[in-house]
């Protein structure tokens, strides 16, 4: 079984010990770290980090990518916010050699105006952009090739890359082995791209991690996302058909169980920690079935 299963540790329990604890007990190969105790992991200092590591190992979890904040609110022609996003990128290369992944989410830089999500289906023309983002980028992909680190673009209608579509123009202007994808299905449907349009524009492109939220369609029109949301595979994003098309051409990344609970804390929102791992049973419920299959077959 070469793909993987994870979630995000702060959608399980603000602390990473506890959210670390809940993922082991329910079987998942690793953890997506973003926040610990109410602050991103690059802002943890170096011990605390390391304490994460020691802890995970013990509990049998890798480390499968850190949900850094690059790119958010770093403008195209803004030169202090892309410094910003660089000293962003450094602390994050340095947690993660500790952590041992080479998996950096990051976001390909922000839209004014578009932090709505009711605005994320306008999108930008990117190839009047495309040069200077190619320029403002230059620096941290070329960090990142040193490193050995992976920028893990994840889709975000607030950025240029809202939609699978638009992260393969981006990566074809880039030409770097330290780009990747992270397809978060649900942001490119509330960006205006059809999940299935998105798993077609997906092959051949280099990507790392699938991030299954889900959703109902909008009332009227079940065409468009509706801004609710739902445990996976009862909303009406298809993962009862992305999740099999990927597994069986041979994915290698992770399915990533994401529900952005921060600030809030799990913990003292029982049915929020509840909806999570009803995601993560259902999400392995659906691979599960997948791989039975192919040794059925």
């Amino acid at each position: 079984m070469a793909y993987k299963l994870g979630s995000f540790s702060d959608d399980l329990h603000s602390q990473f010990e506890p959210a670390a604890q809940i993922a082991a007990a329910e079987g998942l190969d690793g953890v997506a770290i973003r926040n610990v105790g109410g602050r991103n992991i690059v802002d943890l200092p170096p011990e605390e980090v390391r304490r994460i590591g020691k802890y995970a190992r013990e509990v049998g979890l890798e480390v499968a990518s850190l949900g850094t904040q690059y790119g958010r609110g770093f403008y195209l022609d803004d030169a202090d916010a892309q410094r910003h996003a660089e000293s962003i990128l450094a602390a994050a290369i340095g947690r993660a050699e500790i952590l041992d992944t080479p998996n950096l989410r990051a976001f390909a830089l922000w839209l004014p105006g578009q932090d709505d999500l009711s605005e994320w289906a306008h999108r930008p023309a990117l190839e009047q952009s495309i040069d200077r983002l190619v320029q403002r980028l230059a620096p941290s992909i070329a960090m990142a090739e040193r490193a050995g680190m992976t920028l893990m673009f994840e889709l975000e209608g607030a950025s240029f890359v809202g939609r699978v579509a638009e992260a393969r123009y981006l990566f074809q202007a880039l030409d770097s082995p330290a780009v990747a994808l992270c397809w978060d299905v649900c942001n490119g449907w509330w960006s205006g791209e059809n999940p299935l349009d998105g798993l077609a524009a997906l092959q051949g492109l280099r990507t790392v991690d699938v991030q299954t939220k889900d959703v109902p369609a909008l009332a009227g029109d079940a065409s468009k996302a509706s801004f609710g949301r739902a445990v996976v595979g009862s909303g009406d994003v298809p993962y009862d058909v992305i999740i099999p098309a990927l597994i069986d051409s041979g994915y290698e990344g992770y399915f990533t169980v994401e529900r952005v609970y921060h600030p809030q804390k799990p913990e003292d929102h029982p049915q929020l920690q509840q909806d999570t791992i009803s995601d993560i049973h259902n999400l392995k419920r659906i691979a599960a079935a997948t791989t039975q299959k192919e040794k059925n077959d």
